[in-house]
């Protein structure tokens, strides 16, 4: 019998062998109301023509998300592709933790010029260009209004949402009008139970000048003189009685549900209210309700330095421990597309991050839509910093507790009293800040 040589053996036996699957593991946050389900059709266009690649999709929770990503990051065990917040990506970095992406790996993506401005300066520390991310979807906030309510109280949304000035006196106005025999609160907000408090105040802060962090970004400023002020006029919304006690112990999403249901006259919040208006009840949204047929889009009112609103989201990126770096870059590449940008948009209400997506004729045949998309033009991000992770919440905490001195359980509310809260938060931060440098 005729023996084969050694390699040529070894090179048959691998040849007549079973290809062996790839296997990717992928970590997203809970974004939509079924997120298993909806990245499997999400992915499914994908893997079509992949049967020998499997993508196990982890999905974690915003609340503990930041908890489990450091940790993966440090212990070096972590998946292939991570979503991280917008806010995080400078962290996450700075810990040696993701892979940085080639010049030609972002020209496959279309590079800076494919996304909002805003988004792709989230991809890389603020002092270092170096891409380690690429932005997969965004969040901006708006208000939200109950048109009838406005007209029922004789107030022109135009002019309510001019100023500050303008704004209070028509939450004045507005605050307990009656629609059909229920009297409707002016304003709601969340308070110290929600995770977006941070995010709630960013814009007011901006708008009066102020910012929360010094301009050479090494020292907290949240306790600064426009900070303080806008602070002051946020709150005195609760102290007036314009917003109800009763939400400053609630969350963005219980807020949210009050809007549906006719607590409030207006919110501020995320594109993903559009959604939730034009879903059938039997799919768990609200376009059966009085809301969803009698509702209005605005900006932020203008403080004394504009009218910005908060811009940020999502971005992905592959993990250095990745055993398959190139699968899980092609995957990256794949989520970031336009096509499949415009599908997690109508999937989670979320706005693309990608200019072309952004402005499919799928998402902009809704008018209202294209209304909250107007708003992104005056969009703003917080500094890119390794820091920004840890001092979140350092002022999540700290903002948190100041609404207990709006509700009175901390001592009485003044301007004073917040003062002195928000120094407190500053020199907390400012230790949060030099130990991250």
């Amino acid at each position: 019998m005729r023996l084969l040589p050694f390699f040529a053996l070894t090179a048959a036996l691998l040849a007549a062998a079973p290809v062996r699957a790839a296997e990717l593991n992928l970590w997203v946050m809970s974004t939509t109301e079924q997120p298993q389900q909806d990245m499997r059709e999400l992915l499914r266009p994908y893997l079509a023509g992949k049967p020998d690649l499997r993508i196990n999709v982890t999905v974690l929770n915003w609340e503990s998300a930041w908890a489990k990503i450091t940790a993966a990051a440090a212990s070096g065990q972590g998946p292939d592709v991570i979503e991280l917040g917008t806010t995080w990506v400078a962290a996450i970095s700075s810990m040696g933790a993701l892979e940085r992406l080639s010049d030609a790996q972002q020209a496959q993506v279309g590079g800076a010029k494919a996304f909002f401005p805003v988004m792709w300066g989230t991809t890389h520390r603020a002092d270092d260009s170096k891409v380690y991310a690429i932005p997969w979807y965004a969040d901006a906030r708006a208000a939200f209004y109950r048109s009838d309510v406005f007209k029922a109280a004789g107030v022109d949304p135009r002019d309510a949402f001019a100023n500050w000035g303008s704004f209070k006196q028509a939450m004045q106005k507005i605050n307990g009008t009656e629609i059909g025999g229920k009297k409707v609160a002016a304003l709601g907000y969340p308070g110290k139970n929600d995770w977006n408090v941070v995010h709630n105040l960013a814009p007011w802060i901006w708008n009066a000048g102020g910012d929360f962090l010094s301009a050479d970004r090494k020292r907290a400023a949240i306790n600064s003189t426009e900070a303080v002020q806008a602070i002051v006029y946020y709150t005195g919304f609760a102290a007036e009685g314009l917003v109800p006690k009763g939400a400053l112990e609630k969350d963005s999403t219980q807020i949210e549900s009050g809007f549906f249901n006719g607590q409030y006259a207006v919110i501020f919040s995320g594109p993903w209210i559009l959604k939730q208006l034009k879903t059938p009840k039997a799919k768990g949204g609200q376009l059966e309700s009085l809301t969803a047929r009698n509702f209005g889009i605005a900006p932020y009112p203008a403080g004394l330095k504009g009218h910005q609103t908060f811009f940020s989201g999502s971005d992905l990126a592959v993990m250095k421990s990745s055993k398959h770096k190139a699968e899980a870059w092609q995957l990256l590449a794949y989520l970031t597309s336009r096509e499949a940008q415009v599908g997690f948009s109508k999937a989670s209400g979320m706005l693309p991050a990608r200019l072309d997506a952004a402005q499919d004729p799928q998402l902009t045949a809704d008018p209202h839509y294209a209304l909250f998309l107007d708003q992104v033009r005056n969009g703003r991000h917080y500094p890119s910093v390794p820091g920004w992770g840890p001092l979140e919440s350092v002022y999540l905490k700290n903002l948190g507790q100041m609404f207990d001195i709006v509700g009175g359980v901390r001592g009485k509310y003044s301007p004073l009293a917040i003062k002195q809260a928000m120094d407190a938060a500053a020199s907390e931060a400012d230790q949060v800040l030099a130990e991250t440098r």
